[in-house]
């Protein structure tokens, strides 16, 4: 009998490399894939940051030539003095001893009340008559004191510029207008510093979107408000937008702007979208002769990966060890100083003093302690919830007087640096004591509202009791009221009181002033 032949097991081992083979191809794929991806998205951001920090640097050189351009429109009308603007030697003289040096080719003029120019810097000898341009009539009829014109808004064709303008006035008499023109090709020669590409432009923009300059310049007046990425400009002070096709000349760009501080103009930088895609195509070529290398060294590499991960954990743990240790012996600092404090309570509660001076210096060191206590008890090391501070202070002093006095508290969730928290604890020690010393004593009952909130950038205090006031000898003369002055001086805010109904005494304490300094 002939048995069968009998395959072995191991006749499907050969399609084992074409697996291999196949997986590893299809690995090399999805890297190279995913490095196409990640090279096409970081040209793409590189080209946006680009955008937006030349439009920021283009920002930077409008708002020096503003400046430039406004100091020498309110030396001019320094220099009238009141007179009446005409083409007087002395009038001319005046105006051209207080312009000075300006930037290499602008140009001032001196227009008067009906806007007949009087006086021109252009070496051309035409005086024309401005009265019937919008940017005359917008300082003349509407009173705004500074004005531009758009680009090619003017009558000096061939050469692309845009104007300044500044109102004279005499009084509340209109009396002229002084005006820099600023041309076109200072923007050229800024743009040719930048290096942004041949296709890319700058520009600036009004606030209302009328083009006043551009490199290359536009061959007409254009609106920019309807364009999709204007509306960008309504929300936020920077930004970018991919512009798929200019109005002006039909490039796709990535369309940056970021707005002029302190002039109502926007300064726009545009970088062609194809020029940043040339980039990528670069990058997309260096790193294709990686991906072979790459992948033979990608085992080892994530090895060496690992490694490094398990070395930045093991350094984690130590860090957080280290944290945590800090953490504690900041709360053994705090916890030490109070222990010191009421060390020094309970030495002052031996001495023989007056009765009254000695509870007022208690409770003064009680203040201090509930400080050290809350911080750390919170583990704050930084900051102080003012709400259950000021409610342990408010709590410990009616319960040392034992009178019928109603609490009515409303503290916001406020925090302030222990720097001021203390300070604001000390002058709520210092009145909740006096309400409970003049303005319940003798009494069957009694109402006390402290109320702690936050208004815009201050935290208000109010107290207030319903006992017969505070006289006036008392306001000023106190131990307590001198020493309430001293806080309220050290927190930099500002603080009355009166009578209404009792006694109320309120303080305003500027937030922002704590939040700078914490920032430092």
């Amino acid at each position: 009998m002939i048995r069968p032949l009998i395959r072995p097991h191991g006749t499907a081992r050969p399609s084992l490399p074409l697996w291999l083979a196949g997986v590893l191809v299809a690995a090399v794929l999805s890297v190279g894939a995913l490095i196409v991806y990640e090279n096409y998205n970081n040209a793409i951001r590189e080209g946006e940051a680009r955008a937006v920090s030349s439009a920021h640097v283009v920002a930077a050189h409008m708002e020096w030539m503003m400046e430039a351009s406004d100091l020498a429109l309110r030396r001019i009308e320094a220099a009238i003095g009141g007179r009446p603007i005409d083409s007087s030697a002395d009038l001319i003289t005046d105006m051209e001893r207080a312009v000075g040096e300006l930037p290499e080719g602008f140009e001032y003029s001196l227009l008067d009340q009906d806007g007949q120019m009087r006086y021109s810097s252009a070496p051309d000898t035409v005086l024309p008559n401005h009265g019937e341009r919008a940017y005359f009539l917008r300082l003349k009829e509407g009173g705004d004191p500074l004005t531009f014109t758009r680009l090619l808004d003017n009558e000096r064709a061939g050469k692309p510029s845009f104007i300044v303008a500044r109102r004279i006035s005499n009084g509340p008499e209109f009396s002229g207008v002084a005006s820099i023109t600023i041309p076109n090709d200072n923007l050229d020669r800024f743009w040719a510093s930048m290096n942004l590409g041949p296709n890319s432009t700058i520009s600036v923009i009004r606030d209302d979107g009328w083009l006043i300059a551009r490199r290359p310049p536009a061959m007409q007046s254009v609106d920019l408000s309807k364009t999709e990425w204007y509306p960008l400009t309504r929300e936020k002070p920077t930004g970018f937008y991919h512009n798929p096709v200019s109005q002006i000349d039909g490039y796709a760009r990535i369309v940056a702007f970021w707005k002029v501080q302190d002039w109502p103009l926007i300064a726009l930088s545009a970088i062609e979208r194809q020029e940043v895609l040339d980039q990528f195509w670069s990058n997309l070529f260096a790193d294709a002769l990686l991906v072979v290398p790459l992948m033979a060294i990608l085992v080892g590499a994530s090895f060496w990966i690992y490694a490094l991960l398990y070395k930045t954990a093991t350094r984690n743990d130590e860090l957080e060890e280290a944290l945590e240790r800090n953490r504690f012996l900041l709360r053994e600092i705090h916890h030490r100083v109070k222990n010191n404090l009421q060390a020094v309570l309970a030495l002052l509660r031996l001495q023989k003093l007056p009765v009254e001076a000695r509870e007022d210096m208690s409770r003064r060191i009680g203040a201090m302690i509930a400080v050290h206590e809350q911080i750390y008890t919170t583990d704050q090391f930084e900051e102080v919830e003012v709400a259950p501070y000021a409610t342990r202070l408010i709590s410990d002093i009616a319960s040392g007087y034992d009178m019928p006095v109603e609490l009515d508290l409303d503290l916001a969730s406020i925090a302030l640096d222990r720097e001021h928290a203390l300070p604001l604890g000390m002058i709520i020690n210092e009145v909740v004591s006096n309400a409970f010393k003049y303005a319940f004593a003798g009494r069957n009952a009694g109402k006390l509202t402290v109320r702690i909130s936050r208004e815009g950038n201050e935290v208000r205090l109010m107290i207030r009791d319903d006992g017969p006031g505070v006289a006036e000898d008392a306001r000023t003369n106190g131990m307590g009221t001198k020493l309430i002055t001293s806080f309220v001086r050290q927190l930099g805010g500002q603080s009355s009181i009166e009578n209404d109904g009792g006694a109320v005494f309120t303080l305003t304490v500027p937030l922002a002033e704590t939040s700078e300094k914490d920032a430092a």
